[in-house]
């Protein structure tokens, strides 16, 4: 076990921005996403430190909330370049279709091989599945950038609403009531208190960004 000191801490954040930047340079000549770049990198330093017996301790929470800080930021990213018409609902329509139709497909083709395969039971099978079976942002937003204005439009609505769909269902599958009226009814309960949520805060910072325009 290896204790990091805050010196130490600071050092690898700075050089993590440093290969992050460096990463993406480099995938507008291989055409590979930096972050499959990043990936690599990690499991190699994986090897290098099981090698040298080097093991450095992060608290899960610490992890999980890295991961989702990660996520927010780059459909945050991508998003701010997004305009919100209502020419642009046909095409807002068709990507959630599109994310809901691959995800759905995705997760049963790779739960029966899964269940196939391994002969575990079929809701183990299902959780193992809808990781990968989500088209993620993480992955699409930023390699879009060599396509036009539409379709990168359509890719990110399309990865948003597959990164959603994949953490409601992937939440709710671990849960431990599964299937029964009151875990649905939980389950719903929470997704509509959610989009009312954002919607009463995309709200107040619409409203917040139209007094700072009038203002100025």
């Amino acid at each position: 076990m290896y204790g990091l000191h805050i010196e130490e801490i600071l050092i690898l954040a700075c050089s993590l921005i440093v290969v992050s930047y460096i990463f993406s340079i480099l995938t507008r000549y291989i055409r590979v996403p930096s972050v499959l770049l990043l990936l690599f990198a990690g499991i190699g330093l994986r090897f290098l430190a099981d090698s040298y017996d080097v093991t450095i301790h992060l608290p899960a929470p610490i992890i999980e909330g890295l991961g989702v800080i990660g996520l927010i930021m780059i459909i945050l990213e991508a998003g701010l370049d997004l305009k919100l018409e209502r020419k642009k609902i046909p095409l807002i329509r068709d990507s959630f279709l599109s994310a809901i139709v691959i995800f759905v497909v995705s997760a049963g083709l790779i739960t029966f091989i899964l269940n196939y395969t391994l002969g575990e039971s079929f809701d183990k099978c299902l959780v193992y599945a809808i990781p990968l079976a989500i088209m993620s942002s993480t992955i699409v937003i930023p390699s879009i950038h060599p396509l036009t204005e539409q379709k990168k439009e359509f890719l990110i609505y399309e990865a948003s609403f597959s990164d959603i769909l994949g953490i409601l269902a992937f939440n709710y599958f671990t849960a431990r009531e599964v299937l029964t009226w009151r875990s649905l009814a939980l389950f719903g309960g929470n997704v509509i208190a959610s989009i009312v949520l954002s919607l009463v805060l995309s709200f107040i910072l619409f409203f917040d960004l139209g007094q700072d325009q009038v203002e100025h």
